[in-house]
């Protein structure tokens, strides 16, 4: 779903970034994929509206998403809200006291945030009794959310692109979450086929408690 905000949104954005930064590389939702990303160091990598389902029906959960890879790891991100005009920004080795995780020992003691449509269409395993569930749209923004303080989890067991996840996975970094996708393996962007098997996102013994619960599910991932 493609929205006339998301394409000239992409586009300010990357006349903005690699016009300061003209040796790095683009990838974009919005925007052809040049594979010569690949020999670059540097990447922009940018979801210009992650959540168009969510503009488009007025909901205020979506977001632009910003994220410099460097080496294949996320090292800056912004997510921006601008419905509820709400910026996230962060480098992974920031030292900021607004990036710091829900203190939770059990999920059943907070909030697990999901997608709107994952949890409308049921496109998520059985959760555990007691386990509180936050449907918000845009995963970046769910993110975000998690970096400062709401809720204890973020999971989504479908595919989701890198320009998806990357700026809220070094929004989470700064935070001390443990950033995996769905079968615990650490997060590396700037791939040829850029995309990621799920996430999972929570502090170390929250995220082991997810993963447990989907080793036990059996759910196959759609």
């Amino acid at each position: 779903m493609v929205s006339e905000a998301d394409v000239e949104v992409d586009a300010a954005l990357r006349e903005t970034l690699l016009g300061a930064f003209p040796e790095d590389a683009w990838l974009s939702e919005e925007a052809h994929d040049d594979r010569e990303r690949l020999l670059h160091r540097r990447v922009w990598i940018v979801d210009p509206l992650d959540g168009t389902r969510e503009f488009l029906q007025g909901v205020p959960e979506y977001a632009v998403s910003i994220a410099l890879a460097l080496n294949g790891q996320a090292v800056m991100g912004v997510v921006y809200n601008p419905d509820a005009d709400e910026m996230y920004a962060a480098t992974v080795d920031s030292d900021d006291d607004r990036f710091s995780l829900e203190e939770a020992a059990a999920l059943s003691e907070s909030y697990m945030l999901v997608g709107r449509g994952e949890w409308h269409y049921g496109d998520l395993p059985p959760v555990p009794d007691g386990t509180k569930v936050m449907p918000v749209g845009s995963i970046a923004y769910r993110m975000a959310l998690l970096a400062t303080g709401k809720g204890c989890l973020v999971f989504t067991p479908g595919r989701r692109s890198e320009w998806d996840l990357a700026a809220g996975a070094a929004l989470l970094g700064a935070a001390g979450a443990t950033v995996t996708d769905i079968d615990g393996k650490p997060l590396q962007f700037n791939q040829a086929e850029p995309s990621v098997r799920g996430l999972i996102a929570a502090r170390s013994n929250i995220h082991g408690e997810a993963r447990r619960m989907w080793q036990n599910s059996g759910w196959q991932i759609h």
